[in-house]
């Protein structure tokens, strides 16, 4: 295991919750926009999504209208809006040689240089702008903030790399809810004995319990579940697939971990699992609007000869996703109702299982309090 994990102990903490006014007030969302989000690492890709010179992608979620582009062997992120009158250039993803606006035909090269402005007397030198990107274990990310200093206790975390990896699926939706929900979900362990029964019965009871592996930053939180062993009988339909697949690819020995979630609170959520990792970016519309935009990748061998892992994969996935998105919907009615009558409610951390959660709450808090 990781030489940076830490088992988590419990003790009697009585702080408490953010309080319910600031899941809606549009204040303190554009507090989080610039000093949270503006300022942290900002998800912009796999490199797997642009292999070779020429490639190109268009992105979304936080990167909406940019492109993702290998040029001279190095993905970068490019403005997709030509700089003439603002037309979008590329859609999908394919190969170019350089980057043309379909309305009036200026052209770029891959680097975002205007190379050609058809009947102007000279270049107009309006170049797109263009963003430097860092990669981290396969994931490209850009921003003024390095992500392998924000990430630099799980550098010897070597199940973290997913440069094997492709893309299976991309799924973009918008919820009605508070960008934090979301996000809070993922930092708490005490939701799973009732939310999710497949889950439940597949991981490890004693992780949830307090034994669970776990590292925190300043402005994210890592932790690390494993299977339950041997395997029990499965909560759900969805597991019960799942779980006989992962035997039939790992005949007699025990899955490396069962999850491995990483939160960054500026709005990014990177999930591993066996032979699959999923990433999911958060971007507040409004206090009470998010958009997502969640990404799938499997083991590249495994998502080219085991399809039938793929599918289980999957299936789980949307399982648990689809329960969490439940949940998620609940905190925010019942905060809702709780703001139109002007209460406030902030109950206690459960300790060890709402660390994470407890951890991101004082990094708001800092954030808030101290712009």
């Amino acid at each position: 295991m990781s030489q940076h994990s830490s088992n988590r102990g419990t003790s009697a903490d009585c702080s408490v919750g953010l309080p319910v006014s600031w899941y809606f007030d549009p204040e303190i969302l554009e507090i989080e926009r610039r000093h949270l989000f503006a300022a942290g690492p900002r998800y912009a890709g796999h490199v797997s999504l642009v292999p070779n010179d020429g490639d190109y992608v268009t992105l979304g979620g936080q990167q909406v209208g940019r492109l993702l582009v290998r040029h001279n062997g190095q993905p970068q992120l490019i403005s997709n809006a030509c700089r003439h009158r603002q037309a979008e250039m590329l859609t999908g993803s394919g190969h170019a040689k350089h980057l043309v606006c379909p309305i009036h035909n200026w052209a770029y090269d891959l680097d975002g240089r205007l190379v050609a402005a058809p009947h102007f007397p000279e270049n107009p030198c309006l170049d797109l702008e263009r963003r430097k990107l860092t990669e981290w274990n396969g994931l490209l990310f850009e921003g003024s903030q390095p992500i392998h200093e924000v990430l630099s206790p799980l550098a010897s975390w070597t199940e973290l790399n997913t440069s094997g990896y492709v893309l299976e699926r991309i799924d973009e939706e918008e919820h009605d809810l508070n960008w934090k929900a979301f996000l809070e979900i993922y930092l708490e362990d005490y939701h799973i004995s009732a939310v999710h029964p497949g889950f439940r019965a597949f991981v490890d009871t004693n992780d949830l319990r307090g034994a669970l592996q776990s590292v925190g930053g300043e402005r994210f939180f890592c932790e690390q579940v494993n299977v339950r062993w041997p395997l029990p009988a499965a909560g759900s339909p969805n597991f019960a697939a799942y779980q006989r697949v992962l035997q039939e690819m790992l005949p007699g020995r025990r899955p490396p971990f069962a999850a491995i979630w990483i939160c960054l609170f500026s709005g990014q959520l990177i999930e591993y699992y066996p032979f699959a990792v999923v990433t999911t970016t958060y971007l507040p519309l409004s206090p009470t609007r998010t958009r997502l935009r969640t990404e799938y990748y499997f083991d590249r061998e495994i998502a080219e000869m085991r399809r039938d892992y793929v599918a289980a994969g999957l299936a789980v996935l949307d399982e648990v996703t689809s329960e969490d998105h439940t949940a998620a919907l609940q905190l925010q009615a019942g905060r809702q109702a709780m703001y139109q009558l002007g209460e406030n409610s902030q109950g206690p951390y459960q300790v060890p299982m709402e660390q994470g959660m407890r951890r991101f709450h004082d990094c708001l808090r800092t954030i808030v309090e101290n712009p």
